[in-house]
């Protein structure tokens, strides 16, 4: 019995492989690991779409262990795995449509959402597979991308003693520094400073209520050297910097939050609701949110500047050398992120790295994944700091209406991303003006 069924085994296996033998040789079987035709020895292409690359892009990065072609020329759409867009750059009319089934969207947006207020919108998302915005729920998270290292944040190369900073003959006491030129924010931003100088001396250098001149070497293009070792000292000898973002988004954090910290220089800080979850430790910053008005902040802000101990208890990242920074949080996203400000590393700028997050993303990851809110969560209510008149920013009111036409605006993209066909930017404002006109934006 046992040799009858060895026997019986040996005449299938000899059978099958015949069979086998006599496909291949018919050329009926494929070798389904092999590259496609014209696809051998080629990297995958992603294309840049956007009218402001106004000069030729055409560059083959290697990511890792991938390769990718990464190019601006729109000709190449058709043999193109996945498309970039900018988000600064976005154009309500001027999309790849009709979409092919194997285009990638994929979105780069590291700024607030003031200037395209269809983005942070879910019928706009979730045409895209990945993101890379400051929401750590992003496909590639710029969170903490305006902090330069760990090492910035507890070095004191810029570190001024308590007593430093008391002993200026030319300060008050409760010496605070406000540096902004962009004066007109959701958050209110300049309102509540211009209250808050009421109750407390501020010197303002920025164009936003300026009441004082930068050095002239400083003065010249500061704005995009935010971390320029002169300016970081010469802002050092203050005990308080006003750091209001333009808008309160989640996980929304700039160089307002991180420079003041970076030159040991107390934050006093409106703006992302999560800001907590990010800071070194428990207590690294005043919070406007804790207080019913300027006033009542301006009264502490002068008892902490005339108490030391008070004072220094905000800066523990950088006066406990043992343990500077006790936020999990932070520690881990300084030790695992991509990208950040200053990074001198070949392929270190934020477009190069999300170039190649885009690569390894289109390569290995499955087409079923896209985008949702989370991924750039910002209200549509703008959030701001409350005044003691209890009274809106002058200028709230414009962005709240500007936010809600972002709203139609993304359902408007909806309906033609979802149609799939071309469209003219005369269609999509005939279809807007329609659904103001009639105050329809539902789909």
């Amino acid at each position: 019995m046992r040799l009858r069924r060895r026997f019986i085994a040996v005449a299938v296996a000899v059978v099958v492989l015949w069979f086998i033998l006599l496909l291949m040789g018919s050329g009926i079987i494929m070798d389904f690991d092999s590259p496609g035709p014209g696809s051998q020895d080629e990297p995958v292409e992603l294309l840049w779409w956007s009218r402001h690359m106004s000069w030729n892009y055409d560059v083959e990065r290697q990511c890792g262990i991938y390769t990718c072609r990464i190019t601006n020329k729109r000709k190449r759409l058709r043999t193109s795995r996945g498309v970039l867009f900018y988000g600064s750059d976005l154009d309500v009319g001027d999309f790849p449509l009709p979409r092919r089934p194997q285009h990638v969207w994929a979105l780069l947006h590291e700024e607030s959402p003031r200037n395209v207020p269809f983005v942070p919108h879910n019928e706009f998302l979730r045409h895209f597979h990945a993101t890379s915005t400051f929401s750590r729920f992003s496909t590639f998270p710029l969170t903490t991308q305006y902090l330069p290292s760990a090492m910035a944040l507890t070095s004191k190369d810029y570190f001024v003693t308590f007593a430093g900073k008391s002993s200026s003959g030319y300060r008050p006491s409760t010496s605070v520094v406000f540096l902004q030129s962009d004066c007109d924010t959701m958050t209110g931003r300049e309102d509540y400073v211009k209250e808050l100088m009421k109750y407390v001396e501020v010197d303002s250098y920025g164009a936003c209520l300026q009441n004082k001149k930068l050095p002239k070497s400083l003065q010249k293009d500061y704005l995009n050297n935010l971390y320029s070792p002169e300016l970081l000292k010469f802002l050092s000898g203050y005990k308080f910097m006003i750091a209001i973002e333009n808008a309160a988004c989640p996980d929304y954090i700039t160089e307002k939050f991180w420079r003041p910290l970076v030159m040991g220089v107390v934050p006093i800080y409106f703006g992302s609701p999560t800001i907590k979850y990010w800071e070194p430790n428990k207590k690294s910053a005043i919070y406007v949110d804790d207080f019913p008005h300027p006033r009542a902040l301006a009264k502490y802000l002068h008892e902490v500047a005339d108490n030391e101990t008070e004072y220094d208890s905000y800066r523990f990242h950088k006066i406990n050398w043992q343990s500077p920074i006790k936020n999990n949080n932070l520690n881990y996203n300084l030790l695992t992120r991509r990208y950040h400000i200053g990074d001198t590393s070949p392929g270190g700028s934020l477009f190069e790295r999300f170039e190649c997050s885009v690569c390894r993303y289109v390569i290995t990851t499955a087409r079923n994944v896209r985008a949702d809110i989370a991924h750039y969560d910002c209200p549509i209510e703008p959030i701001y700091a409350h005044l003691e008149s209890q009274q809106e920013p002058e200028n709230v009111g414009d962005w709240r209406s500007m936010m809600q036409v972002g709203k139609c605006q993304a359902k408007i993209l909806d309906t033609f991303f979802r149609r799939n066909y071309s469209y003219t930017r005369a269609d999509f404002d005939a279809e807007l003006n329609r659904r103001m006109d009639k105050s329809d934006c539902a789909p």
